[in-house]
C-alpha cells in the first residue's frame, strides 16, 4: 500500500491537463495546508496545558489532534470523491504534513529536534509527491497505455486502505475505544471542530468549490497511525494514542457523511 499502490496513485494524479487556474489552486493548497497547521498546533500547544494528563500523553494529545490521516486515507477518499484533481491537493496538503510532522510533530514527542530533512525525503509518498508536481508543470504526460494502468493500480487504495484499517480495528476492544474521554476530545476536534472552522473560513474568502470540499474533508479525517508508532517510539501512552486513533476511525462514518452533506 505505502510503497507501490500509494505512490503509483499519486504519479498518476499529474496526468491531467495543465491550467493556471488549477495551478492557482494547488499554490492556494499549499497556503491554507502551512496556515492549518501553523494555527492548530499553537492551539493545541494551549490547550495541553489546561488539561488534567501525564505529560506524556498531553504529547501525543497534540499530534493526535493536529496531525490527520492525510495520506494513507485522504489519498484515497479524495481520488475516490473528487478524482486526480482531488488528489493533486491531497499530494500538497500531505507534503505540509510530512514537514510539520516531522519536525514540530517528532520533536514534541521526543523532546529533541530529529533528522527532519532526512525524515522527510525518504518517505516514499513525499519522492512520489515531488515527482507529480514536477510532472504536473512540465509539458511531459505519460501515454494513454501506462496512465490508464497506473489507474487502474492507483484504484486499489479504497478497497486495499480499508481492508488495513479494519484490521487494526479488529485488535482493539470496542468497550476501550467508547470510554475513553480524552479519544473523545480529540475525535470532535479532529471530525468536527476543525473541519467546521475550516469550511466557514474558505466559503467566506469564495474559493474554488472542489478546493474547499479537498480542504474540508482533509481537516476533517481521522488521526494519523503514524502518532500511534511515534509514541511508541519514545513512550508518549502508545495505548492512548492507539485509542484515539481507532475511535476517530470510527466515527469516520458518520463524520464524513456530514461533512458531505455540509459541503453539498
Amino acid at each position: 500500500m505505502i510503497k507501490v499502490i500509494l505512490p503509483i496513485s499519486v504519479l498518476s494524479s499529474s496526468n491531467v491537463s495543465f491550467s493556471s487556474d488549477l495551478l492557482h489552486n494547488l499554490l492556494l493548497a499549499a497556503i491554507i495546508s502551512v496556515a492549518y497547521y501553523i494555527v492548530a498546533l499553537l492551539l493545541l500547544m494551549y490547550l495541553k496545558k489546561i488539561l488534567k494528563m501525564d505529560e506524556a500523553a498531553k504529547r501525543v494529545f497534540v499530534t493526535l489532534s493536529v496531525f490527520a490521516n492525510t495520506g494513507f486515507l485522504g489519498i484515497p477518499i479524495l481520488s475516490a470523491l473528487y478524482g486526480n484533481e482531488g488528489v493533486l491537493y491531497a499530494v500538497i496538503y500531505n507534503l505540509a504534513y510530512q514537514i510539520f510532522f516531522f519536525s514540530f510533530g517528532v520533536t514534541i514527542l521526543s523532546g529533541r529536534t530529529e533528522h527532519v530533512i532526512e525524515a522527510v525525503v525518504k518517505d516514499s509518498g513525499t519522492i512520489a509527491s515531488i515527482f507529480a508536481i514536477i510532472i504536473f508543470l512540465s509539458p511531459f504526460r505519460f501515454p494513454s497505455f501506462l496512465a490508464e494502468t497506473m489507474d487502474m493500480v492507483g484504484g486499489m487504495m479504497v478497497p486495499v486502505s480499508m481492508m488495513i484499517i479494519g484490521c487494526k480495528l479488529a485488535n482493539i476492544k470496542l468497550i476501550d475505544i467508547l470510554t475513553d474521554k480524552y479519544s473523545y476530545l480529540v475525535s470532535v476536534l479532529r471530525l468536527i471542530v476543525f473541519p467546521l472552522v475550516m469550511l466557514l473560513l474558505l466559503r467566506l474568502l469564495k474559493l474554488d468549490s472542489i478546493l474547499i470540499a479537498c480542504m474540508v474533508v482533509l481537516t476533517g479525517l481521522p488521526s494519523g497511525t503514524l502518532n500511534v508508532i511515534m509514541a511508541d517510539k519514545y513512550q508518549c501512552d502508545p495505548e492512548y494514542a492507539a485509542r484515539a486513533v481507532s475511535q476517530s476511525t470510527l466515527l469516520l462514518i458518520v463524520g464524513l457523511p456530514l461533512l458531505q452533506y455540509l459541503l453539498n
